[in-house]
C-alpha cells in the first residue's frame, strides 16, 4: 500500500484550494494529482481508507496502541519501498498458519502461557529448535523477523500441511483446546476450594450475641471505619443475620447507606446469592444459598437453645423474614496524626530569637513546630476555642 499525499487526501484542503496555504494559492494552482507537501495531513474519509486497507501487520499493532499514528504512517512508506517490518513471529505464525494461539499451543506441546511467554519475552535456545522443528520454519525467525520474510513463512506453511496432513493437523489443534479446558477446569476448582475454605472460616465471623458489645467510636481519630450491619431474619423465636459489610468515612447509619442495604436485599435472588457465594462474600450465619433449579432460597435459623429451623423459600419472599438492621461492628483504620504543636502547648515557653523553646513537661528545649507530643499537651486557651 502506498500513501497518497495530494491535495485531494489532504485535511486541510481539496482540488484547487488549500486552506493551510492561503497565502500562496495565487502563486501555486493545486490539483489532485499535485505532488505531495509537508504539512500534508490525511482527511477524516483517506483516514479511514488507510487504517482499514493497511497490512495486517502494520494495521493490528496501531489498533492495539502497540505504535502511535505517526508511526503507523511511517511503517506505510517503508513497506511500500520494500523496507521491511519487524513482524512478531508469533502473530504471524497465527496469520499465514491460521491457527489460534491456543491452537497453537497444541501444534507446539506447550501451555498457552509458554507461549505468551515466548511472544512479549523471547524464545529460549531449547524452544527454537523445536518450534522450528514442529512447523519447519527456520530457526533463525525466532531470532527477528520481517514483514518481507511472510513468502517464505508461507512456504513453510505448505511444507508443514503437507508433512502431518489435515486430519493429524487436526488432531493436534484439538489437543490444545482439550488442554485448554482442562485448565479451565482445574482453576474453577481451585476457587471453588478457596472460596469455600472463605465460607467456612468466615461463617461465622460475626456473632448475633455479639452485636450489645459493640463500641461506637465516634472520634475523630481515624481517615475510616470498617462498618458491619446485621440484617436480621427471625421466624416465630428462630432468627440468623446476613452482615453488610461497607467502608466509609462517615458516622452512623446514613440514608445513602441505608439505601445500598436496602438495594443489596432487593437484589438477592438465586442468580446473585449463586454468584456471591461463588466469590466467597455472602457473609451470614444461616447458611444462606439458592436451589439449583435458580427458583427457591434455603437458609437455617437457630432460637436460643440452639434448635434449628430450615427453610425453603421462593427467591422473591427474604424480605418477609427481615425484621431489623442493626450495626454491630465500628473498626476504625488508618490513624490519624494527631496535630499537637509544642507552639500551641501551655507547657511550652519559646526562648526569643529561635524556633526552640522550654517544654516544662519535658524539662528540656524542643522544636516550636514539632508535633505528635509523648508528655502532656495541654491546648493553649486560643486553640481550645
Amino acid at each position: 500500500m502506498k500513501l497518497i499525499k495530494t491535495c485531494e487526501t489532504c485535511e486541510f484542503g481539496t482540488n484547487s484550494d488549500c486552506c493551510f496555504e492561503k497565502k500562496q494559492k495565487n502563486e501555486r494552482k493545486a490539483s489532485k494529482s499535485s505532488s505531495s507537501c509537508d504539512e500534508w495531513g490525511a482527511s477524516l474519509a483517506y483516514f479511514s481508507e488507510i487504517t482499514e486497507k493497511a497490512p495486517w501487520y502494520i494495521k493490528e499493532p496501531y489498533r492495539k496502541y502497540h505504535i502511535d499514528y505517526p508511526e503507523f504512517l511511517r511503517q506505510i512508506e517503508k513497506d511500500s519501498v520494500g523496507v521491511g517490518i519487524t513482524v512478531n513471529i508469533y502473530d504471524a505464525i497465527e496469520k499465514i498458519y491460521d491457527f489460534k494461539i491456543w491452537e497453537l499451543a497444541g501444534v507446539l506441546d506447550v501451555s498457552i502461557s509458554v507461549i505468551g511467554y515466548a511472544r512479549s519475552r523471547g524464545t529460549t535456545i531449547k524452544r527454537k529448535r523445536d518450534f522450528s522443528s514442529r512447523l519447519h520454519i527456520p530457526e533463525e525467525f525466532f531470532d527477528g523477523f520481517l514483514s518481507t520474510q511472510l513468502h517464505t513463512l508461507e512456504k513453510c506453511r505448505d511444507e508443514f500441511n503437507q508433512f502431518y496432513g489435515d486430519e493429524m493437523i487436526e488432531k493436534l489443534k484439538k489437543n490444545g483446546m482439550d488442554a485448554m479446558d482442562a485448565k479451565l477446569e482445574q482453576d474453577i476448582l481451585k476457587d471453588k476450594t478457596l472460596n469455600e475454605k472463605y465460607r467456612e472460616a468466615n461463617q461465622y465471623k460475626y456473632q448475633y450475641e455479639g452485636k450489645s458489645k459493640m463500641y461506637h467510636d465516634l472520634s475523630d481519630d481515624y481517615k475510616s471505619r470498617d462498618y458491619v450491619i446485621a440484617i436480621t431474619l427471625k421466624d416465630g423465636d428462630y432468627f440468623g443475620n446476613i452482615f453488610y459489610e461497607y467502608s466509609s468515612g462517615s458516622y452512623g447509619l446514613t440514608t445513602t447507606i441505608m439505601e445500598d442495604i436496602l438495594n443489596f436485599i432487593e437484589s438477592l435472588d438465586c442468580s446473585e446469592i449463586n454468584g456471591w457465594n461463588e466469590e466467597g462474600l455472602l457473609n451470614n450465619n444461616i447458611g444462606l444459598r439458592a436451589d439449583i433449579n435458580g427458583k427457591e432460597i434455603h437458609f437455617e435459623l437457630r432460637n436460643g437453645n440452639s434448635e434449628i429451623l430450615k427453610k425453603t423459600i421462593p427467591e422473591g419472599e427474604l424480605q418477609k423474614y427481615i425484621i431489623g438492621y442493626e450495626m454491630i461492628r465500628c473498626d476504625g483504620h488508618g490513624m490519624k496524626k494527631e496535630r499537637r504543636r509544642c507552639s500551641s502547648c501551655q507547657n511550652f515557653y519559646p526562648i526569643e530569637g529561635c524556633a526552640k523553646g522550654k517544654c516544662s513537661a519535658r524539662g528540656d528545649e524542643v522544636q516550636r513546630s514539632r508535633i505528635i507530643c509523648a508528655f502532656d499537651y495541654v491546648a493553649n486557651e486560643m486553640e481550645v476555642l
